[in-house]
């Protein structure tokens, strides 16, 4: 006699999704896309990343796991906020209020979990919540570390966080040590919005009459006005691709922008994934992940620690 087995129709979904890195590769279903999954197998993948994570997915995880497609979840919820409280998640984002324990508690455990001090790029890839979250209570990223270590004080007398007061309180003594920053740096790690913008607020001010706005001359041929946003960044390597040593496979929608060959120095032409960027500190703002492009084209350089190359458009215009 033959056993009837049931099956989950979602999980059975998500585990044959070739979308998914966690999905079972040893089954021989037909594999689908996640543009053809409907809502129940996209929370039901939502929670299969979270078993496998060990912890609710933040956006970048659930993407980078589940290959998921941000325009199909947004038809489907209107938003990631949305689709992982319908996954039985807490409620994350704009209206909810994060305490201060709810913040330093995931600081705290994203410091465990790389043994360091994160910095910003970091804490959006591996915390729970965005930087972003700080930005109302700390005018700098820097000042996060010997702000927890005064909570610690504070609320756990019982000492257990004391492992991570001793990374912190390395960071802070080393900070210390190294003196004032540069008005530059200071600027790049502000947590304000001033600080995280693409143009100051003097610059988004305009008449009555919202009269437009415009770079400085570049009088090129092909372009009289410098970029004031990305979609200028874009046109601009288009007129310069060339003349940089670029020859444009593909422009595409989604991350990164673009595949090229570039002319090395040996002569030979290789393949470059870039990422076009009014100012490079939008890639950091964006989410994008350093690993998934070889360069970042931008109009203004404004990430000092950026971890990917960064051709600067508007020093090779010597502006």
């Amino acid at each position: 006699m033959t056993e009837n087995k049931t099956t989950n129709p979602a999980q059975e979904t998500i585990n044959h999704n070739p979308a998914c890195n966690v999905s079972d590769a040893n089954d021989g279903a037909e594999q689908r896309d996640f543009n053809d999954l409907n809502r129940e197998e996209i929370i039901a993948l939502v929670k299969k990343v979270a078993g496998e994570l060990g912890h609710r997915p933040n956006q970048f995880e659930f993407w980078q796991m589940a290959k998921a497609k941000k325009e199909h979840m947004r038809r489907l919820f209107g938003s990631y906020r949305e689709l992982v409280q319908e996954a039985g998640f807490e409620a994350l984002g704009p209206g909810f209020y994060i305490t201060e324990e709810q913040l330093f508690a995931d600081w705290v455990a994203v410091v465990r979990k790389l043994g360091k001090v994160p910095s910003v790029l970091q804490y959006d890839k591996v915390g729970k919540y965005s930087h972003r979250a700080f930005r109302v209570r700390w005018s700098s990223w820097l000042e996060v570390p010997e702000a927890m270590m005064a909570y610690a004080a504070q609320k756990w007398p019982d000492r257990q966080w004391d492992d991570v007061i001793e990374i912190a309180r390395k960071f802070v003594a080393q900070r210390r040590a190294a003196g004032p920053r540069k008005k530059k740096y200071q600027a790049l790690t502000s947590t304000k919005d001033a600080g995280l913008t693409s143009m100051a607020a003097a610059e988004l001010t305009s008449t009555a009459k919202k009269d437009p706005i415009y770079g400085c001359p570049v009088m090129l041929p092909e372009m009289a006005t410098a970029p004031i946003n990305e979609l200028g960044v874009i046109f601009l390597f288009g007129v310069l691709a060339r003349q940089l040593g670029f020859m444009v496979l593909r422009l595409q929608p989604g991350f990164p922008d673009v595949e090229a060959l570039r002319l090395c120095k040996d002569g030979r032409w290789r393949l470059v994934k870039a990422e076009l960027e009014f100012e490079s500190k939008n890639f950091l703002l964006h989410g994008h992940d350093p690993k998934g492009c070889d360069l970042i084209v931008c109009w203004k350089n404004n990430w000092e620690s950026c971890p990917v190359e960064v051709l600067e458009l508007s020093k090779i215009l010597g502006m």
